[in-house]
């Protein structure tokens, strides 16, 4: 009897052993239920927000988010498609300067890594610059507008006809009167770079990288000729006369400068072997420059615009019959007059191609033989827009988006003012009591 019970008694305590093995086992397989394992990271790149959705050029945009790379190369931001500099970044935050968008709208992506992320799109506000002149009482003073406010180049008597944007850089082109001699100069950010050493002005501007390109004239052995000045070195512009098939050098102007591609190209005006004045062009400084077809009689190229391998002129030449000024676009060589020339007299001053669309700015004296007003145009495509009902002129023009900007001024009755009309509406810039005058334009 007591052998059965100590075996029965090692059975269950065998039992109990058993038993306590497997309840060990069940709790440490409970400490590794899933419940108990973290969490993986979530690393998708993300958006929450935008500091602001109206933007002007230069602002600074914040973008709050999550997996950005705190290391500021590692991200790259575009605003329809133009990338962004950026300013600092943390893996919740992106600070970038805004770029010139080039359009009213524009998506804004960020791409860090191999991911992209779409931050939303924002409005986009250009800035609008025109230069030109405003008078002071005792004479005009070189003067630009930026979004209306008027800045100063000089105290002197001046003027400026052209102006160019570059990154922050703002330059114009004009003349001032120093010790009674008017000269050439540009201004970069309001520091004045003189370029004639004879009566002279400069006309146009364009700026290609470190390269300064302006185009105007000098009077040089007492004749009024065509210069070209690169970074200060100024050069006269003779012309292939093919009339005589011969080098002229003859009184005249370069009125338009235009950069495509890296090439500069420049166009203006000579007084020709018999006399008449004919356009000419030149691309990346080469001389002599080739005369534009025309009709032999008096014509002038005052600008040029180069859309991929299309090379547009804006000028005027005189009616073969009446002799009155047509304002005239030459497409590579072809002209189109925009007006007819028969009892009205018309000049074209700027030109701006987008897409297929071509856009002209200018003026028109409607009745010629009456004595009748001037009035500002434009021209898309051929077709005309009048700007304004009484005496006025458009000297410039800019498209931007859907929007058409041309420069220019216009008269109150008893002075001239300086504006620029955006989609037909003007806009005054000037000064309403003393003459003033919008004598180009750029919007970015």
């Amino acid at each position: 009897m007591i052998t059965t019970a100590c075996n029965t008694f090692k059975t269950a305590m065998s039992i109990v052993f058993v038993l306590f093995l497997l309840a060990l086992s069940s709790c440490k397989k409970d400490n590794t239920t899933p419940g108990n394992n973290p969490t993986p990271k979530d690393t998708t790149l993300k958006v929450s927000s935008l500091s602001n959705t109206t933007l002007h050029y230069g602002d600074t945009l914040i973008i709050k988010g999550s997996n950005f790379s705190a290391t500021a190369i590692s991200n790259t931001v575009t605003i329809n498609g133009v990338v962004a500099t950026l300013q600092s970044a943390i893996a919740t935050e992106l600070k970038v300067i805004v770029p010139a968008v080039g359009a009213v709208n524009g998506e804004v992506k960020i791409k860090t890594g191999n991911q992209t992320v779409s931050g939303g799109n924002i409005t986009y506000v250009p800035d609008v610059f025109v230069a030109g002149s405003q008078d002071n009482g005792a004479g005009p003073l070189a003067t630009y507008w930026k979004n209306g406010i008027a800045v100063k180049l000089s105290t002197g008597e001046s003027a400026l006809s052209s102006v160019f944007i570059n990154g922050n850089d703002v330059y114009a082109a004009g003349w001032e009167r120093t010790n009674n001699l008017q000269l050439a100069n540009y201004w970069k950010n309001g520091t004045k770079t003189t370029l004639g050493t004879g009566a002279s002005a400069a006309n146009s501007i364009s700026v290609n990288g470190n390269g300064v390109h302006v185009g105007g004239w000098e009077i040089i052995n007492g004749f009024d000729l065509p210069r070209y000045w690169k970074n200060g070195a100024g050069i006269t512009v003779n012309v292939n006369d093919p009339i005589i098939s011969q080098i002229v050098t003859g009184n005249g102007s370069c009125t338009g400068i235009c950069i495509s591609n890296n090439n500069v190209y420049a166009v203006g005006s000579y007084r020709n072997s018999q006399g008449r004045f004919s356009p000419w062009e030149f691309t990346n400084g080469t001389i002599p420059a080739n005369t534009i077809p025309n009709n032999d009689k008096h014509c002038f190229a005052n600008a040029v615009f180069v859309s991929g391998s299309d090379k547009y002129v804006a000028g005027n030449q005189n009616n073969a019959t009446t002799g009155l000024a047509m304002a005239t676009i030459w497409k590579n060589g072809t002209a189109q007059a925009l007006t007819e020339g028969i009892a009205s007299l018309g000049v074209a001053t700027a030109v701006v191609v987008v897409g297929n669309d071509v856009y002209v700015a200018g003026y028109e004296q409607e009745d010629y033989y009456h004595v009748g007003p001037t009035f500002a145009k434009c021209w898309k495509n051929g077709v005309a827009v009048k700007l304004s009902t009484t005496s006025s002129g458009a000297t410039g023009i800019a498209v931007f988006g859907n929007d058409v900007y041309v420069s220019g001024w216009e008269n109150n009755g008893s002075y001239n003012v300086a504006k620029y009309w955006k989609n037909g509406v003007p806009v005054n810039l000037g000064n309403a009591v003393l003459n003033s005058s919008g004598n180009a334009i750029v919007v970015r």
